[in-house]
């Protein structure tokens, strides 16, 4: 089941600026390391793309970052020490990915990030699509997602992030 997205007036925030009414957003994209591919899986990824968008100019800037092991979205949502306001990609109001668990769903809305799974490939297209309300999102619940295939997974969970 797919639904379409699209950036709704609460994800703007009023942002310290000298222009008045300078209402703006922050989407993270899980990427591969070059920034031109959304990668499968949110949570041991370490390249992110991050873009600004403007309420009344639109995408105004993006860059590619990459977070060291230790913030990776896995290692950050289990930790209970995580401060958010410390991590570039939990103070976005969006991030698309082309894989995730409702637990890590979950628990971004409560620190205020917005999660979808998307199947567009290409970061800036899937950006543009959400800016124009035409991006689809994917129902997470069909999300059957093989840890044992891409990464090495010792603490044995699955996508949900409940453990056995």
């Amino acid at each position: 089941m797919k639904k379409t997205i699209r950036i709704d007036q609460k994800v703007f925030k009023q942002q310290n600026s000298l222009k008045t009414n300078c209402m703006k957003a922050k989407v993270a994209v899980t990427t591969n390391k070059n920034g031109d591919k959304i990668a499968e899986h949110a949570g041991h990824g370490v390249y992110f793309k991050i873009y600004e968008i403007d309420q009344t100019e639109g995408l105004t800037g993006s860059k590619l970052i990459k977070v060291d092991k230790e913030h990776t979205l896995h290692n950050l949502l289990h930790n209970p020490n995580t401060n958010p306001q410390e991590h570039e990609v939990l103070t976005s109001q969006i991030l698309l990915t082309g894989g995730i668990g409702m637990g890590a769903i979950n628990r971004l809305a409560k620190m205020g990030v917005r999660a979808y799974m998307v199947e567009e490939k290409n970061p800036d297209e899937a950006v543009e699509k959400l800016i124009a309300g035409t991006l689809k999102a994917v129902d997470p619940s069909t999300f059957r997602h093989s840890h044992h295939h891409h990464h090495e997974h010792g603490d044995g969970h699955d996508c949900n992030g409940h453990h056995h």
